[in-house]
């Protein structure tokens, strides 16, 4: 494929997820002015103009900017802290058997967790800034092992006899074969769990009530009643997780085409 047709497919695709985006959007906010008119309490569902209003002014508040950034950091540290363990457990039990029978019964607890009890428990051992990492690990962990190991098992055996005959070490098998056949797949995985981490930190934050946090900032609206502030800062965090994912796919979609 040449550079043209591959500018072109890649611009095809930017304007696909944009027009999926928007097409989504609207049908959110269509809803949600149905629902402000059946309900007819503002107290209960506001509406959309309210709600941009007090976006507007949130994105003006220096408070909100610390909160956000303080929430991101959190987002990214609980993925890193997942991220590379999962990959590390997920090649070792891709190789060895042993490990991934051990592997699969610890995963399937974790998975098996109950998160909000989870996090109470963690509040009596932990703090309310790290509950929310901890918390959001305890979720990103399990599934980035399956979506890694689930790559791993879909290289192509091929490479496997080549890595036999030419009796390639293991150290080159693992960082010039298997980790480059597989980056577009973790890089699609990671922009999901990136997108769902910040899901659960905000909302493990909510629950601990961090202090300097989106979901602390969020607890703060629902205990004054403030229904346009809570609906905006939703909707902040929900574009925040669409721009995350969009980006990563995007970025997937490059590395593919790079590795083709």
């Amino acid at each position: 494929m040449n550079k043209t047709q591959e500018k072109k497919n890649i611009k095809k695709t930017v304007t696909s997820t944009l027009l999926f985006a928007a097409a989504a959007f609207i049908a959110l906010f269509a809803l949600w002015g149905a629902a402000y008119a059946i309900v007819g309490n503002p107290y209960l569902v506001p509406s959309l103009k309210d709600t941009f209003s007090a976006m507007g002014k949130i994105l003006t508040e220096k408070q909100f900017y610390t909160a956000y950034f303080q929430t991101f950091f959190r987002v990214l540290q609980a993925f890193f802290i997942s991220f590379i363990p999962a990959l590390a457990l997920s090649v070792a039990a891709y190789l060895y058997s042993p490990v991934r029978k051990i592997a699969s019964v610890f995963v399937s607890a974790l998975r098996a967790l109950p998160t909000m009890a989870v996090l109470l428990m963690i509040l009596v051992w932990s703090t309310p800034k790290k509950a929310p990492v901890i918390v959001a690990f305890l979720a990103l962990f399990p599934l980035l092992y399956t979506g890694v190991l689930s790559a791993l098992f879909s290289v192509d055996e091929r490479y496997k006899s080549v890595c036999a005959v030419y009796k390639v070490p293991l150290f080159k098998q693992i960082f010039g074969m298997y980790l480059p056949q597989i980056f577009p797949s973790v890089l699609r995985e990671s922009a999901g769990a990136l997108s769902f981490s910040l899901k659960l930190v905000v909302s493990a934050e909510i629950m601990s009530n961090t202090f300097k946090s989106v979901g602390g900032l969020m607890q703060d609206s629902k205990i004054y009643l403030d229904m346009p502030r809570l609906f905006a800062l939703t909707l902040l965090v929900v574009i925040t997780g669409l721009i995350l994912e969009t980006l990563g796919n995007l970025i997937a979609l490059a590395a593919d085409r790079r590795t083709k």
